[in-house]
């Protein structure tokens, strides 16, 4: 990119912090451009919101190879390609809902045979009607074949491939430098109780901790402060406990008082916390059908993992691996429940009480559509309590939430500040590699579920599910399938709508071919123009050959088994916890910083490459990507994000890499793929294609002797593994 060097201005890195975007890294598409004119390597910089981006929140490199060409003609000759014979859409085994179709027809035809529960009703055999214990109404779960398959297996003690940690709150108390936040005045008003509820800072100016406060409600218990290391809750035993002793469960983790709620800016309104069977009669934790996916943000600023959840409902595979089907409002009832994250590399179970913060009787936060599921709101408590509170959800990104929920690596795209034949690539390449898809339109905060007069709504996440290449009177044209979450008639009216003029000139053999149906079902086609034109977001979320794995297990659908030889490419992963340490000597900063930056963790990896893969060029398809742990956590403290960013240089072919690198080498030697600008986001990443032998990744802040911890991984679509220096 010629004008590289007007994008990356080295002055820039000595604004103020305050002036730098929080979201997006530079777009690069070539190494060429890391090159100044005069010939010398172009100096690292923070990212100003003022500066423009490609709208990516990673850096991609060698994302057209494969393709022959960088534009759109050439990709959709590659699809073309890889579907010489029968033309079906490309897609893969989530997005196209065939995994819940084949278990469908498992349960039909026998294959699994339930031991445990009722397969027509999903009904636990020999359950406790708990509810009954405590005076509460209740409805049963209502499951579809896949999570009554689940359930099945997983209170049969046959799923065991994914280990699931009890969650400690507990956050290292690392030695951060810099000066914590002080302190702010409320900015609202609380009912006046009879004594102070706004949290009492400590002496120390870098830590807010929130005292122990006396009840706001007739229902809201007085609690000591815990120390964290005495818990770590297991459910099974916690609600045995509470059914043995006739008692509904209290959350000593995660009181239900203000501590909870805020650190620093407390509700406007008063909060009571009520159990679901306190606020309605018949309260049900899932509901199968269209209120599952009709989630409603409340007073908290947690559209972000809003629209994650919405995303997530449309697999159920994934769904029941954040919400086990083992628990419910009836069947061994007792106020207990636990919902399970994927949390800085390892998945935690969390388990919370079901008290929510209500104001008139109605949920503070978020909920359904549907006043008598509360599946979603027990999700968003089990996740505030995993990030230390409700306020430290106050803003995020989509594709954060879609990590924490899948354990994928997650890839943004502000499609405003894209270029087709980048989106396109991506969707491509995500296709085939078996990556999940979610698009949505920016919201105008002043209109509720705004519905545009082409049918799309505003602010909800959408599924894209296939893509195909057809010829409509002589010309290529790329179409693409979508999904409303809502499930309903709200689609897409243009062209290539359901029943529009448009398909009247396509063959039937060709419609049978790409599974074109109309119904009222929300799911719609539209070509990649329109999309492009309407839509404002989209995020890939890119699942490993472990995940399949534990999908496989939990289902009894073995996807290597049900797809062709063409959709079988995985990614693989490995992952290591690291840390920048000023007092380890582990903190040094970017390599604007030569004499300090070897000092940072450097880690030697060995790429193999793949024994087929979609660019059949002998290269290996690489993700690096580094997320900075406990932030979120640590916003109490006045602990921000770090502009960070990774570099990966290569030390041959034939093995034998010395690690630490010294100045040495950095002074002679390029990166292969970096990020150029430094981002104060959780994670970033780089991908690039390379060929198989060794290379050595680099994680770094920005500036030297910044502390903090750090989570590596790599995703390869060959072998791979590293070790740390």
């Amino acid at each position: 990119m010629a004008n590289h060097a007007k994008l990356v201005d080295q002055e820039i890195y000595k604004s103020p912090v305050d002036d730098f975007e929080l979201n997006y890294a530079e777009y690069l598409k070539d190494d060429e451009d890391e090159v100044a004119p005069d010939g010398k390597e172009i100096v690292v910089s923070k990212a100003p919101k003022t500066r423009a981006n490609h709208g990516l929140g990673c850096r991609m490199k060698g994302l057209f190879d494969g393709f022959g060409g960088h534009d759109i003609k050439n990709i959709m000759r590659h699809m073309r390609r890889r579907h010489p014979r029968n033309g079906q859409a490309l897609t893969n085994f989530m997005l196209s809902g065939k995994m819940e179709k084949v278990v469908d027809q498992h349960v039909r035809d026998f294959v699994h045979h339930f031991g445990r529960i009722n397969p027509d009703n999903g009904r636990i055999m020999g359950a406790i009607r708990g509810n009954d214990f405590f005076n509460f109404g209740g409805l049963h779960n209502n499951l579809g074949n896949t999570g009554k398959v689940y359930l099945d297996k997983l209170i049969s003690g046959k799923c065991a491939k994914r280990k699931v940690h009890k969650f400690k709150p507990i956050v290292p108390e690392l030695d951060f430098g810099g000066k914590g936040a002080e302190p702010k005045a409320p900015g609202g008003t609380v009912a006046p109780p009879s004594k102070p509820v706004a949290p009492v800072p400590t002496p120390t100016p870098t830590e807010v901790k929130p005292t122990p406060t006396s009840p706001i409600s007739p229902i809201e218990s007085v609690y000591p402060t815990p120390k964290a290391s005495d818990f770590g809750l297991d459910f099974e035993t916690e609600r045995e406990k509470c059914l043995r002793n006739k008692t509904l469960f209290e959350d000593p983790e995660f009181p239900a008082n203000n501590s909870s709620l805020y650190y620093r800016t407390p509700p406007r309104d008063r909060i009571i916390w009520k159990r679901p069977g306190e606020i309605i009669m018949n309260p049900q934790l899932i509901t199968q059908g269209e209120s599952r996916f009709d989630v409603k943000q409340g007073a908290l600023g947690d559209c972000w993992l809003l629209a994650a959840l919405a995303n997530i409902t449309l697999y159920d595979a994934l769904f029941y691996r954040i919400v086990p089907p083992n628990q419910s409002f009836t069947e061994n009832y007792a106020g207990i429940f636990h919902f399970q994250f994927w949390h800085y590399g390892k998945w935690v179970d969390v388990v919370v009480d079901d008290r929510l913060p209500t104001v008139n009787n109605k949920l503070y936060y978020l909920h359904s559509a549907d006043n008598t599921e509360f599946w979603s709101a027990l999700v968003e408590k089990a996740y505030a309590k995993l990030h230390g509170g409700y306020e430290n959800l106050d803003g995020g990104t989509t594709a954060e939430a879609l990590e924490d929920f899948t354990g994928g690596l997650t890839e943004y795209f502000d499609l405003r500040k894209s270029d087709k034949p980048t989106v396109l690539a991506a969707l491509v390449k995500g296709m085939e590699m078996g990556s999940l898809f979610g698009c949505s339109i920016d919201a105008d905060a002043n209109i509720k579920e705004a519905q545009l007069r082409n049918g799309l709504v505003c602010g909800h996440a959408y599924s894209i599910t296939a893509i195909h290449s057809i010829t409509y009177y002589g010309q290529d044209t790329t179409l693409m399938r979508l999904r409303n979450p809502w499930g309903n008639e709200k689609e897409w009216n243009g062209a290539w709508s359901d029943g529009s003029m448009e398909w009247s000139k396509i063959d039937e053999a060709t419609k049978k071919q790409i599974d074109v149906q109309f119904a009222r079902d929300g799911e719609f086609w539209m070509n990649f123009d329109d999309f492009f034109a309407n839509f404002t977001q989209m995020e890939l979320c890119n699942l490993t050959a472990e995940i399949f794995d534990e999908i496989a297990e939990m289902t009894g659908v073995d996807r290597a088994k049900e797809t062709s030889q063409e959709e079988e490419h995985q990614w693989h992963e490995v992952m290591e916890d690291g840390e920048w340490s000023s007092k380890k000597g582990t903190a040094g900063g970017c390599n604007n910083n030569p004499s300090t930056y070897p000092k940072n963790p450097q880690f030697a990896t060995s790429f193999t490459a793949p024994q087929s893969s979609i660019e059949e060029d002998g290269n290996v398809t690489v993700i690096v990507a580094v997320l900075q742990k406990y932030r979120r956590e640590l916003k109490s403290k006045g602990k921000d994000l770090l502009p960070i960013g990774v570099s990966i240089y290569s030390v041959g072919a034939s093995g034998g890499a010395r690690i630490p690198l010294t100045s040495e080498f950095f002074s002679r030697n390029r990166a292969i793929a970096k990020t150029t600008i430094f981002v104060n986001t959780r994670e970033v990443t780089v991908r690039f294609r390379v060929p198989p032998g060794e290379y050595v990744i680099v994680p770094c802040t920005f500036d030297a002797y910044d502390d903090a911890e750090f989570l590596l991984r790599c995703y390869a679509n060959g072998q791979l593994r590293f070790f740390k220096s």
